[in-house]
């Protein structure tokens, strides 16, 4: 079984894959046609879904997009912001 991830290190690598595709997507509104730049915005993206993935699992929804479930609203399960202890 693989060692929980810290919840801020996580956090830090969305972050940072998240401002990969924010830039990516900037050069592609220039070079729609640039077949290479489009793969590397598809590459950072999966990276980014899995990492909240990642995050979801570890810590519950990321934002309210991923909220929901199928048998009752999970948005509220998990402690707030300021209920965690840091």
């Amino acid at each position: 079984m693989a060692a929980a991830v810290d919840e801020q290190v996580l956090m830090r690598a969305i972050e940072a894959v998240s401002f990969v595709m924010d830039d990516v997507r900037l050069f592609l509104d220039t070079h729609p046609q640039d077949a290479d730049a489009l793969a590397y915005y598809n590459k950072a993206r999966g990276e980014r879904d899995a990492l909240v993935a990642q995050y979801t699992a570890a810590y519950g929804p990321l934002n309210f997009y991923q909220a929901g479930g199928s048998t009752q609203w999970n948005w509220v399960q998990g402690p707030w912001p300021w209920q965690i202890e840091r």
